[in-house]
């Protein structure tokens, strides 16, 4: 089978797990992707791809059978770029691509989740935040969160513990043009869970808590500590249904909170790009589970694999190091290529001015 990870980073374990399982992998960035609309009435649109030369390579509709999202920046074009490999070209993929855009937007996520009928904490929309002293009395009390719209890794989060401080913050953030929501803040002992959905079932989880005293963020990108844990199958059916609502029932990491005074669990995010530290924290590879899932869609499995048992926990030392190694080294690169993208905006920026 021949797989395609679109993405601007090379993505080295998953790609490796794919290789390890007898297939054939190649990186396509979607910023080097040109997408050419036939006039034709019978079709003919054509995808080139490439960055050297004095023209870029044409991709074919057999040069893949599946492509894999990890989109993580330039979300807009990069969806674009996989509509038009799906819908243009009649390649599959692992989860549709509208879902991408949902999950991008913390607002139409939580609208999404909650007509499906999907627990989420009591939430606020609004462009023009003037009546403070409601939105936080309607939230339930001097606590709220305030997220924007768009973020990840817990970066763009904030809590207020006052009027006064909501008041400030909201007033910031309107002046400065950001889109927020307001969310209640909800008692969790600062934990929360994530859980990995591939193929409509849950393959990996891990608890996330603080590790500094007083913060209420988790993400093990802000400082969280992560543990291996599992969830009770209502909770695993939650996350499933949450994947599900937004169209990432294929791939999706799923955030579930839960309520240590009520006991109530709640779902609060869901992000098609999911990081790989959980993968370093519990021991499974859940790419294993995600290749086999591909296997599935496209009918091509393999007996080349080189690994016995796809996504089962690994307990061999030079395994668990080498990936790391790996994750390492793949986090790495996606700090210097957003480094990178940030210097190019900034340039952008100032030649419009």
């Amino acid at each position: 089978m021949k797989i395609a990870i679109l993405s601007t980073s090379k993505n080295l374990l998953l790609a490796r797990t794919i290789e390890r399982m007898g297939h054939e992998v190649a990186l396509l960035n979607p910023l080097q992707c040109y997408m050419m609309i036939s006039p034709n009435v019978k079709g003919f649109d054509k995808l080139y791809y490439g960055d050297q030369g004095d023209k870029p390579e044409l991709i074919k509709r057999g040069d893949y059978e599946i492509v894999i999202n990890r989109i993580g920046s330039h979300v807009d074009h990069s969806v674009n770029v996989l509509t038009f490999m799906t819908e243009n070209l009649g390649i599959k993929t692992v989860v549709n691509p509208s879902g991408i855009l949902t999950a991008s937007d913390k607002g139409k996520t939580l609208q999404k989740l909650s007509v499906a009928g999907i627990p989420v904490p009591k939430t606020i929309l609004c462009e023009v935040p003037v009546h403070v002293d409601w939105i936080v009395k309607t939230l339930g009390g001097d606590q709220v969160i305030i997220k924007t719209l768009r973020g990840s890794q817990g970066k763009t989060v904030a809590i207020c513990d006052s009027k006064l401080s909501a008041n400030s913050v909201l007033g910031f953030v309107y002046n400065a043009g950001l889109h927020v929501l307001i969310e209640e803040f909800i008692e969790s002992g600062a934990s929360d869970y994530r859980a990995w959905v591939i193929g409509g079932k849950v393959v990996n989880v891990m608890k996330r808590t603080s590790a500094r005293k007083g913060d209420f963020k988790a993400n093990l990108s802000a400082g969280g500590q992560g543990e291996s844990a599992t969830l009770s199958k209502e909770d695993e059916q939650l996350c499933i249904n949450a994947a599900s609502a937004i169209g990432l029932q294929g791939m999706c990491a799923v955030d579930l909170l839960k309520d240590t005074k009520e006991g109530k669990s709640y779902i609060i995010e869901c992000n098609s790009n999911g990081g790989e530290k959980i993968i370093d924290v519990t021991g499974i590879n859940h790419w294993e589970h995600l290749v086999r899932y591909c296997e599935v869609l496209t009918g091509k499995k393999t007996d080349k694999s080189s690994i016995p048992n796809p996504g089962a926990r690994s307990t061999n030392r030079a395994e668990l190091m080498e990936r790391r190694r790996i994750i390492r080294m793949d986090e790495a690169e996606a700090a210097s290529l957003e480094a990178e993208h940030q210097v190019r905006r900034e340039y952008l920026a100032e030649l419009a001015r």
